[in-house]
């Protein structure tokens, strides 16, 4: 069976952060991780892509700066289908 979106999110967010899923809570930021970093935003963008064979764009890219808004952005691609 395949996890609800919000705990998948949280997987793939934490395995390109190289944290525990379970320390994500839904209001972490990008300035809560050292390791979110610009190369591991790409990472995680296509992470995400892969994941849930959406394609997001470079706005979208650009405004995911928290675990909210790439639960958004991820939200909105698997709605629109």
């Amino acid at each position: 069976m395949t996890p609800p979106p919000d705990a998948r999110i949280k997987e793939v967010l934490a395995g390109v952060l190289d944290l525990d899923p379970a320390r994500i809570p839904d209001s972490f930021m990008r300035h809560d991780a050292a390791s979110w970093d610009s190369l591991n935003h790409l990472r995680l963008v296509t992470a995400l892509e892969e994941a849930f064979g959406i394609k997001l764009t470079m706005r979208e890219v650009g405004e995911m700066e928290s675990f909210a808004a790439v639960r958004d952005r991820v939200r909105s691609h698997l709605n629109g289908r």
